[in-house]
C-alpha cells in the first residue's frame, strides 16, 4: 500500500499535465488569494499565490480553476466567466500541487475568506482541508498602521492608497501579491523600529515610545481589551445576518439595551468596530441581538465566516466594542 507521500506525489504527477508548474524555492513565505464564481465559497474559479524569496523578491503563480458550476454571480467583479474556465484544471487537479508547495510554510491571506474557500472546496470533493500555517495580513496591517483604524481601514483598497501599492483588485494573482507586499512593508516598519531601538534613546524624548514590533503591538492591543464573550455561528446566523448575544448579554451597558422595536430603542448606542468600519446601534433586549444588522452581512463576507466559527466581542472603550471572527479550531 503506497504511503501518504507516495500518494501525494502520484497525484501531483497526474495533475501536472493540466496545472501550470509552480515556482521553485526556496521561499520565506507565501500569500494566497482566490476568486469565486458565486456565493458558495467552494466555487473557486481562480487561485493566485505570491511566493516571497529570501531576498524579498516576489514570484506570482496564478491559475484559472473550473468550479464546475452553472451559477456565475461575480463575473462582473473579476471578469472570469464559464467560457474562460473551459478546459481549466479543477480544484482537485490544483490541490496536490499546492499541498506540496505550501505545506510547512507560512501562508498569508488578507481576511479569513481564502482559508474558508479552500476548506469549502475540499469539503466539496470529500477531502480534509490542508493544514497550512495560515496567517492573516489584515492583522499584520492593523498592528503596523494603527492610524488607519477609522481612517480607511486595513482592506487592500485602503492599503493600496496608503502604501502606494500598484495592483488590479479582484485578480487572484494581483491580490496575492498585494497581500505579500503588505507583509513586506510591515516588516520594514518592524525593522525600522528595531534599528531605532538599537540606537537607544538618543535624540528621542523619553515620553515618546519607539514603535513596537508587530507581535508586541498585537499583544498590547489585546491586553487593553476586556473580553465580553464568544458566540458560535450557526447556519441560521449566516442566513438571517445576525449574531447571538444571549450568553453574555448582561455584560453590555444597561442603558444601551432597548425593547423589541425602534419605538422602544435605548437611550444610548454602542459602537461596533467590525473590521470594515464602525456602526452605532443599540441592542434589542427581547431578541438579544444588535438592533441594526445591515452591517453583519458585510462582516461575515469580510471575515469569511462560516457555520461553526466563533465570533469574539471585546470592549475597547466606553460604549465601544471590537468584533472578530475566528475559525472553529482556534478557540479553546
Amino acid at each position: 500500500m503506497p504511503s501518504i507521500e507516495e500518494s501525494l506525489f502520484a497525484a501531483v504527477a497526474l495533475s501536472s499535465a493540466r496545472v501550470a508548474p509552480f515556482p521553485q524555492g526556496p521561499f520565506r513565505f507565501f500569500a494566497l488569494d482566490v476568486e469565486t464564481a458565486n456565493n458558495h465559497r467552494g466555487s473557486i474559479c481562480q487561485i493566485g499565490v505570491a511566493c516571497v524569496r529570501p531576498d524579498n523578491s516576489i514570484e506570482t503563480w496564478v491559475t484559472l480553476v473550473n468550479p464546475q458550476t452553472r451559477i456565475w454571480l461575480w463575473s462582473g467583479l473579476h471578469g472570469i466567466t464559464a467560457e474562460r474556465v473551459e478546459g481549466a484544471p479543477t480544484f482537485a487537479d490544483v490541490l496536490p500541487v499546492l499541498e506540496v508547495a505550501l505545506r510547512g510554510h507560512t501562508v498569508y491571506q488578507h481576511s479569513g475568506f481564502d482559508r474558508s474557500a479552500v476548506a469549502a472546496a475540499c469539503a466539496d470533493i470529500d477531502l480534509v482541508a490542508p493544514a497550512w500555517l495560515w496567517h492573516n495580513s489584515v492583522q499584520v496591517a492593523r498592528a503596523a498602521w494603527p492610524e488607519l483604524k477609522g481612517n480607511g481601514g486595513h482592506g487592500l483598497a485602503s492599503l493600496k492608497a496608503h502604501l502606494g501599492l500598484r495592483f488590479n483588485h479582484h485578480d487572484a494573482g494581483e491580490d496575492a501579491r498585494a497581500a505579500a507586499e503588505v507583509v513586506l512593508h510591515a516588516e520594514g516598519v518592524r525593522a525600522k523600529a528595531s534599528s531605532t531601538a538599537s540606537r537607544g534613546d538618543l535624540g528621542r524624548s523619553p515620553s515618546t515610545p519607539s514603535r513596537l514590533s508587530i507581535s508586541a503591538q498585537l499583544e498590547a492591543i489585546e491586553s487593553q481589551q476586556r473580553h465580553i464573550g464568544v458566540s458560535q455561528l450557526t447556519e441560521g446566523n449566516l442566513k438571517h445576518k445576525h449574531i447571538y448575544l444571549k450568553d453574555f448579554f448582561d455584560r453590555f451597558p444597561a442603558d444601551a439595551i432597548g425593547g423589541s422595536n425602534m419605538a422602544e430603542a435605548a437611550s444610548r448606542e454602542i459602537r461596533i468596530h467590525w473590521g470594515g468600519g464602525v456602526i452605532a446601534t443599540d441592542l434589542d433586549g427581547s431578541k438579544k441581538l444588535f438592533r441594526k444588522r445591515a452591517w453583519v452581512s458585510a462582516f461575515f463576507d469580510t471575515s469569511g465566516a462560516q457555520a461553526g466559527d466563533w465570533v469574539s466581542i471585546s470592549e475597547i472603550g466606553p460604549y465601544s466594542y471590537r468584533i472578530s471572527c475566528h475559525p472553529t479550531d482556534t478557540i479553546d
